[in-house]
């Protein structure tokens, strides 16, 4: 701990960063820490369980409950997403990644469930770089804070996929997609079912869609990291950044599936612990042992490999990495399958996922260990990430 304090404050220090917290859970051995602050001016020290939008944190969240559903035969991995959402059926695809959005021909097949929580499905986010998600951005898609999750798939039904289902790794909003599927099988809003499936069983008291407006100052502001700079600067809202997707504070009706929660890094090593088991502290089971190894373990092809996230802001010079080099994908969450030199230490089938604003966590079945990292930083220099993981496993 003191190592990965004393790496912090060398970030503090340099302006990289404002502050962090931290939470490590090792044999039931709990490490939590906190450090710096919440704002770059007024230097309010961050306390230990702030309030952090976790951005695509909330997508294993989501994924786990579609396989708890799975497991109640709501529905199956198989099944293709028209039968839940029948304007699907009459999908089409772009002839090329930048095809125009009249250069089209209909798919050979439906995305199914199991796609859109591996990602190869054929959706795309805003920020990519493709004509897709160009027209994702022109069409405002998710910018909205009150909207419902249901107004927001109607926009995505109205336009082609980017390939063909199944013949690519594609990070994208196929998660949200999955969040209506669960909305529509369940009859339910969405945060109902996590609340019941998930949060009450791990007492996770402080994730949700919105924070009560009493709460609103426990919130860690949002930073970027600017690159010319070297150094964290306020926000700047750039078209096809994903800092426009609407993530409101105190909206009971506000719902996503591929963002949206808010969480505590106590409230989210609940949900990381209980991936090494699948069971609460208390031993009740919340998947079975079968389903778990399932979305633990690597689903991919391996024609589909490298996996990578790309941006229309990606800049691939000679400092370039890509950081899920030597990961797999299992089914909502990135999976270690061989070290590389980027990631000489980590440990082979941890898993976990991380967010936009440098939240970050990973569960490791062979060391009994869960670790969650809560930052509100877009853009973040990627060695602070780095330097976390390394200290823990260099000194396991």
């Amino acid at each position: 701990m003191d190592n990965i304090k004393l790496d912090f404050q060398k970030h503090i220090d340099a302006g990289r960063c404002n502050g962090a917290e931290w939470i490590i859970n090792n044999n039931n051995n709990i490490y939590h820490e906190a450090i710096g602050y919440r704002d770059l001016d007024l230097k309010e020290k961050l306390s230990k369980n702030s309030y952090y939008r976790i951005w695509s944190m909330t997508k294993p969240i989501i994924g786990f409950a579609a396989i708890q559903l799975i497991e109640k035969n709501f529905l199956s991995l198989d099944d293709t997403i028209d039968k839940y959402l029948p304007d699907f059926k009459n999908l089409k695809k772009l002839n090329t990644f930048n095809s125009k959005l009249s250069d089209t021909k209909p798919v050979d097949n439906i995305p199914t469930v199991r796609q859109l929580l591996q990602h190869t499905a054929g959706f795309t986010y805003n920020s990519s770089d493709n004509s897709l998600a160009k027209e994702y951005e022109d069409r405002n898609l998710f910018h909205s804070p009150s909207s419902s999750l249901e107004e927001e798939i109607s926009k995505i039904i109205e336009l082609p996929l980017l390939f063909e289902p199944g013949s690519k790794w594609h990070y994208s909003i196929s998660i949200d997609i999955l969040a209506r599927i669960i909305e529509v099988v369940t009859k339910d809003k969405v945060i109902n079912v996590l609340k019941e499936n998930i949060f009450l069983p791990l007492e996770m008291k402080d994730t949700n869609f919105y924070i009560d407006e009493n709460r609103n100052k426990q919130l860690v502001e949002t930073f970027e990291y600017n690159n010319d700079k070297l150094k964290l600067t306020n926000l700047n809202y750039d078209k096809r950044k994903l800092i426009l997707y609407g993530y409101q504070t105190n909206n009971k009706n506000y719902s996503r599936g591929g963002h949206g929660l808010f969480s505590t890094a106590e409230d989210y090593e609940k949900f990381a612990t209980m991936l090494l088991t699948g069971k609460n502290k208390n031993g009740k089971d919340l998947i079975n042992s079968e389903n778990l190894e399932l979305i633990r373990n690597n689903s991919l092809n391996k024609e589909l490999f490298p996996i990578e996230i790309t941006s229309i802001n990606t800049i691939k010079d000679e400092n370039y990495e890509n950081d899920l080099n030597g990961y797999g994908w299992g089914l909502g969450f990135r999976v270690l399958m061989n070290n590389t030199p980027q990631n000489k230490f980590g440990s082979l089938g941890e898993f976990g996922w991380s967010g936009y604003a440098a939240t970050y966590f990973l569960a490791d079945p062979k060391n009994n260990l869960s670790a969650v990292l809560m930052m509100q930083i877009l853009d973040a220099d990627m060695n602070i990430k780095k330097d976390f993981y390394n200290n823990i496993f260099k000194n396991l």
